[in-house]
């Protein structure tokens, strides 16, 4: 299994993946790099990291960069992290705005595994009215992640869109959705009572590759990529002229290639029309590209937002209705991120506890009143423990897990897709398992200097890697 391999071992076969794509093997890479062959060998193998110099080499020679030759740490070694009340205590700082104390912000569980990066934080400023205006609300700039914000107590939610400001009275188990660089803010209507949020934001598509991408294109070339999305009709007639525009291709090829008549595609690339899903299966056919890539994501937000009261969350009981584990309630979310899921699970006392599994990273977070046993399998090793109230946890995709109590308990969880969602799922499917093993982590080069007769097994300098091959199977 990938959990149990060290991170040299990963960095070796990420090394040999990157000197294949190259097309290098390692006498060749060692000639480019000015080393010893058997500098490269024992890099590859993961016996030793590879120093400063000779990254610094190889970004100079190849075209590469230094990211490309380091894996993630795994800091989730057995599947799961939990972070304990004390910790998040720990953690605490208080900022300030205009002078004075806004906020007191606490770190919660978080995984270098993930991009979901959640807080918990307490209102300082008290407000007396629902006024968006109120001079006593310090907005803040926006931020590029996505956020699910969970209510904890009486809390004013402000928020801004297109230039006008909003105030939305929230309470205990309330939620919402948000997009990136939407400026917002909060602030507390009652000093006797708790007024917090649980904040966990977290990324989207952008983060990471593409943005680094955007970064060197800059901003002229990167907003031609934006659709106008404020209108569907011109969004899909903008993404279906993105990519005629990929293949080169004429509208009168189009038109006869699709059977499509040339005015009505025109029409359509202009956005006058918008195409039947048969003529957008014709034209993707024609493209060469899935109906799917043709089509605009409807937006469900309004005015950048996604407000869900706790008494409108629709809600059912899992696994059935007749012997329930957990009563399950749908928060806040969107189609924007359709791989992101908020849920709230009331945890059943008594009850046979139901093994849960997902693709996706998930947050949790104990929202009370009593402990809840948190348990799972990674492995094939069974492991448990007890989250207390205010106590939350990271689960990595597919670790099969469960939760029980003596006592009736909610948990907070936010699930989000990884790298591994939409296209990226598609295409490890076409790879298929027993190819996706060298994508995990490559052990080979990528073909046999012996002769493509040699056998299943190459040898030196083709060789299969004892230390990854060990580490893969």
């Amino acid at each position: 299994m990938l959990q149990q391999t060290t991170y040299l071992q990963r960095a070796g076969a990420t090394f040999l993946a990157l000197i294949n794509d190259l097309k290098r093997n390692e006498a060749a890479a060692a000639r480019d790099l000015g080393v010893s062959e058997d500098l490269v060998h024992e890099i590859v193998a993961g016996e030793r990291p590879i120093t400063r110099e000779i990254l610094d080499k190889a970004v100079k020679i190849w075209p590469v960069n230094e990211r490309d030759f380091f894996p993630l740490h795994d800091d989730a070694a057995e599947g799961v992290v939990v972070m304990n009340k004390s910790q998040s205590v720990a953690s605490s700082r208080v900022l300030q705005r205009a002078g004075r104390d806004y906020y007191e912000y606490r770190d919660t569980a978080m995984s270098r595994v993930a991009m979901i990066r959640p807080e918990w934080i307490k209102m300082l400023q008290i407000v007396h009215d629902n006024d968006p205006l109120n001079p006593n609300v310090e907005w803040n700039n926006g931020h590029f992640l996505f956020q699910f914000t969970y209510f904890v107590g009486e809390v004013n939610y402000y928020y801004e869109w297109n230039g006008r400001k909003f105030c939305e009275p929230m309470n205990t188990g309330d939620s919402v959705f948000g997009l990136p660089f939407a400026k917002h803010s909060f602030g507390s209507r009652n000093p006797q009572s708790p007024a917090l949020i649980l904040a966990l934001t977290y990324g989207g598509r952008l983060v990471g590759d593409a943005q680094h991408e955007l970064g060197i294109l800059g901003d002229e070339s990167a907003c031609k990529y934006v659709l106008p999305m404020d209108n569907a009709m011109e969004a899909h007639a903008a993404l279906l002229r993105f990519h005629a525009a990929n293949g080169s291709y004429s509208c009168e090829y189009l038109a006869t290639a699709s059977g499509i008549k040339k005015a009505r595609l025109k029409k359509a690339l202009s956005g006058e029309v918008a195409l039947a899903s048969h003529e957008l299966q014709a034209l993707a056919d024609t493209l060469r590209v899935p109906v799917r890539d043709l089509l605009v994501p409807q937006l469900d937000t309004s005015n950048g937002v996604s407000i869900i009261h706790h008494k409108d969350a629709p809600s059912w009981m899992l696994p059935t209705e007749e012997q329930p584990s957990y009563c399950m309630r749908e928060l806040a979310g969107s189609r924007v991120t359709p791989y992101s899921k908020s849920l709230e699970i009331e945890v059943l006392p008594g009850s046979t506890p139901h093994q849960l599994e997902t693709g996706t990273h998930q947050y949790g977070y104990n929202l009370g009143p009593a402990p809840a046993t948190l348990g799972w399998i990674c492995d094939s090793v069974r492991h448990s423990q007890v989250v207390q109230p205010e106590e939350s946890f990271f689960i990595k995709p597919h670790i099969p897990h469960w939760f029980e109590g003596q006592d009736t308990t909610r948990l907070l969880i936010l699930r989000v897709g990884g790298k591994i969602v939409g296209d990226a799922l598609l295409e490890a499917s076409i790879v298929g398992k027993e190819s996706l093993s060298r994508v995990v982590a490559e052990t080979m080069c990528w073909y046999n200097e012996e002769g493509s007769h040699h056998g299943d097994h190459v040898s030196e300098p083709g060789h299969v890697l004892a230390g990854a091959e060990a580490a893969v199977r």
